[in-house]
């Protein structure tokens, strides 16, 4: 029987591709060198929703691309817009130029989400290892926050001796190219071409099937939502944590490094708590195999919920305290982490083999346009009271909560019940 060590290569190079993916230099600075770009935050406001709504649109018919045409040769593609996007970012003057490098930057995302996870579980089902899907899968996103760990940290050497921010889009390119190399040495059998020439009504079709097979299936209907709210949820949340940290940090004088100026020191410091927040959250996604082992999936699934709950309602009677906001923050991102591989498995083991990509970019799709929803209501709160956010974001949670170990009981109930009357059958039959 296979074992894992056996394929150890291909798995480093899925890992490798982690890793490269998430050298953006750019990310921790890019509001920073929008607004330095002459944007207002409103302006900022819009090219994100641009970006959420390019994916929302796109993330369907990329999957079906993948599930159809190839998975290796849309991630290529994948890598493309996002090149593209840098250059446009680097030499941007203007909103309009920057819209389109953020439309090009949303093409990215909506083509990668979904694509290089259905080639991870084929190459493991393939390979008659499928059983160590949460294992790998934890493996690799811990690479990938490695990768933004080491990000982080080249970043603020890149934001001090670079002539400008903007020089940050044109090192992205280099792990970039290396990333796309990396895809065309994937075994030609990942790429699992169904079609060879472009059919635009087989294209549509595949598209209206892989949304009716999503939300017909009870089982996956239900595991996609889950999924999609928890990701949205967190991603509403946390880019208003990290400015907490920052000016409670500030204003505490605890930010000092060197003699650089106090602008140089507020970069510095930046990349520090990414680094920090990358490097525990790789430690939580690496080690998730181990708690997916030891505990039921949809418990540990729930479970995270309940304690996001917690955590966000700990942030909103200790607004003041830096201590008990990092820690909450940290606590936030390795639920993420923890919960992720296992929502990956889960989806997967329960989707057509046929419609994987489709079904895991549905789901991104999903969260992206619960991201749109929950991001102006969430922002509008946070100009409020920040205190105020975080009670309702995690009442909303505990809510969640409740209505899932509710709605399992009621499963556990009906299923013991059915197997009682099966039991009764079986006896009167015989």
């Amino acid at each position: 029987m296979a074992k894992l060590k056996d394929f150890r290569w291909q798995i480093f190079k899925f890992e490798m591709y982690g890793f490269l993916k998430n050298l953006r230099f750019f990310e921790p600075y890019l509001i920073i060198y929008l607004t330095l770009g002459g944007l207002s935050l409103f302006e900022v406001g819009l090219l994100i929703s641009i970006r959420e709504i390019i994916i929302y649109i796109f993330e369907i018919p990329s999957g079906v691309i993948a599930d159809l045409y190839g998975k290796k040769a849309e991630l290529i593609m994948c890598f493309i817009f996002y090149i593209i996007s840098f250059l446009l970012f680097f030499i941007a003057k203007d909103f309009w130029i920057f819209a389109i490098a953020m439309v090009l930057f949303g093409l990215g995302e909506a083509f990668r989400s979904g694509t290089h996870k259905a080639m991870i579980m084929s190459f493991l089902e393939r390979h008659d290892i499928g059983a160590s899907k949460t294992k790998v899968y934890g493996q690799t996103r811990a690479m990938s926050l490695v990768g933004s760990m080491v990000m982080s940290i080249i970043a603020i050497i890149f934001v001090l001796y670079l002539p400008d921010i903007k020089y940050l889009f044109l090192a992205s390119i280099v792990p970039y190219l290396l990333d796309m190399i990396l895809i065309a040495s994937y075994p030609s059998y990942l790429n699992e071409k169904r079609e060879t020439n472009f059919r635009f009504k087989s294209f549509i079709k595949q598209n209206v099937d892989s949304v009716k097979y999503t939300f017909k299936d009870g089982k996956v209907r239900r595991l996609v939502f889950d999924s999609a709210l928890y990701q949205a949820g967190y991603k509403s949340i946390k880019d208003y944590v990290q400015p907490m940290i920052i000016a409670l940090s500030l204003s505490a004088g605890l930010v000092a490094f060197g003699d650089f100026t106090e602008d140089e020191n507020l970069k510095i410091y930046i990349g520090v708590i990414y680094a920090v927040i990358y490097l525990i959250s790789s430690i939580a996604s690496r080690n998730s195999y181990k708690v997916a082992d030891k505990v039921n999936h949809y418990s540990l699934i729930n479970s995270t919920w309940l304690l996001s709950a917690i955590a966000a309602l700990v942030l909103s009677f200790f607004s003041d305290n830096l201590f008990i906001i990092f820690s909450s923050f940290i606590l936030i991102y390795i639920f993420i982490n923890l919960r992720k591989p296992v929502m990956v498995q889960e989806i997967g083991n329960n989707s057509d083999k046929t419609k994987r990509a489709s079904v895991l970019s549905i789901e991104a799709q999903l969260s992206s346009i619960l991201l749109v929803i929950f991001a102006p209501i969430i922002g509008a709160l946070a100009d409020y009271s920040y205190q105020l956010l975080f009670i309702v974001v995690g009442a909303i949670m505990l809510v969640i909560f409740l209505f899932n170990q509710f709605y399992n009981f009621k499963c556990l109930k009906r299923s013991k019940k059915e197997e009682t009357l099966q039991n009764w059958s079986v006896l009167f039959s015989s």
